[in-house]
C-alpha cells in the first residue's frame, strides 16, 4: 500500500536561523514604508518609491548567495536601536518621514546583517535609499534655477512651433481664449527628480564608462523636463478650449501618471538602444 513520505520537521526551528529574523524584520519595515506612502495619497512618489524598493530587491536577490551575515554584538544594538527609533516614531502622526526613515531602517537591517565591517556589501541599496534624503537638495537647485520660468519657456515654444498663437507673460502661458499659470506640480521638479533616481537606477545595475554614465543622466533629465513640458503645453490648449473634465484628468488625475510613464518608457528606449542592445561590456567599462 501507497504511504505518504513523512517527513521529520522536528529539527527545523526558522526561529533559530538568523536569516528569517532579518528576513521577517526586513518584511515588516517594508510593509511599513508602504504604508504610510498609501496614506500620504501622492501617486507618484508612491510609484518612485516602489521603483526602488523593486531594484532593492532585485540587487539582493543576485548577491543573497554571496553575502557575509556575521554581525558583532554592538553592530548589532546599534542597528536594533536605529530600527527601534522608527518604529517609535512612527507612532507619532507626523513622526515617520518619508525620505528618512526608509534610510534609517535599512541602515539598521544592514548592521544587524553583517556589522560594522560588512556593510558595505549593501553599499548600492543604502545609495539608492540615500537618494530620498538628497531630493530635497535636488528640489532646492531646480528651483534655485527657476524651473518653473523654464518649463513655462518651452511649453510656449512648443505650442508657437505647433501653430497656435500664444504669448508667455513671465510664468502665464496666454492663448487667445484662456491662459494657465505655471506652479507647484506642473513645474517639472517632479518630473526631473524622477528620471534622476531612475538614471541612477539604471547605473547601478549596467556597467558604463564615465562619459556615458554622464550621457545617461542628462538625457534623463531633459526627457523628464521636456515631457512635463509637453504636458504643461496640452493643459493650456485644454483651458484655451474650455474642456475642464479633461484638463482636471490631465492636471491631477491619472492622466498626470500617464505622462511619467512616457517619460520612463522614452528614457528605457534610449537606455536600450545606446547601451542594451549590444550585450558586450564595452572595453575599459567601470563597474559600479
Amino acid at each position: 500500500m501507497f504511504k505518504l513520505a513523512e517527513f521529520n520537521l522536528a529539527g527545523f526551528k526558522p526561529w533559530r536561523i538568523p536569516q528569517y529574523w532579518l528576513l521577517g524584520i526586513g518584511a515588516g519595515l517594508l510593509a511599513l514604508n508602504l504604508t504610510f506612502l498609501q496614506r500620504a495619497d501622492n501617486p507618484e512618489l508612491w510609484a518612485t518609491v516602489g521603483l526602488l524598493w523593486l531594484a532593492i530587491a532585485m540587487l539582493l536577490w543576485e548577491k543573497h548567495p554571496h553575502l557575509n551575515l556575521d554581525s558583532s554584538p554592538g553592530a548589532t544594538i546599534v542597528g536594533a536601536s536605529l530600527i527601534a527609533l522608527v518604529l517609535v516614531q512612527s507612532l507619532a502622526p507626523d513622526g515617520y518621514h518619508l525620505q528618512v526613515s526608509p534610510f534609517i531602517s535599512y541602515l539598521g537591517l544592514a548592521l544587524m546583517a553583517s556589522g560594522f565591517r560588512g556593510i558595505q556589501q549593501f553599499w548600492k541599496e543604502l545609495l539608492i535609499l540615500g537618494l530620498l534624503l538628497v531630493s530635497p537638495i535636488v528640489v532646492g537647485f531646480l528651483q534655485l534655477i527657476n524651473l518653473t520660468l523654464l518649463t513655462a519657456k518651452a511649453a510656449a515654444f512648443m505650442l508657437w512651433y505647433s501653430g497656435f498663437e500664444v504669448v508667455r507673460q513671465g510664468a502665464f502661458i496666454v492663448l487667445p481664449t484662456g491662459r494657465v499659470e505655471v506652479y507647484g506640480a506642473c513645474s517639472g521638479v517632479n518630473s526631473v527628480l524622477q528620471m534622476l533616481l531612475i538614471a541612477v537606477l539604471f547605473l547601478l545595475i549596467v556597467p558604463l564608462r564615465w562619459s556615458q554614465r554622464v550621457g545617461c543622466v542628462v538625457i534623463a533629465l531633459l526627457i523628464g523636463f521636456l515631457v512635463n513640458a509637453a504636458r504643461v503645453a496640452l493643459l493650456a490648449v485644454l483651458v484655451a478650449s474650455n474642456h475642464r473634465d479633461w484638463f482636471d484628468y490631465w492636471h491631477t488625475g491619472d492622466g498626470s501618471l500617464i505622462f511619467a510613464a512616457i517619460a520612463v518608457l522614452l528614457f528605457g528606449a534610449f537606455c536600450w538602444l545606446a547601451f542594451l542592445r549590444h550585450p558586450a561590456n564595452p572595453q575599459g567599462a567601470d563597474r559600479c
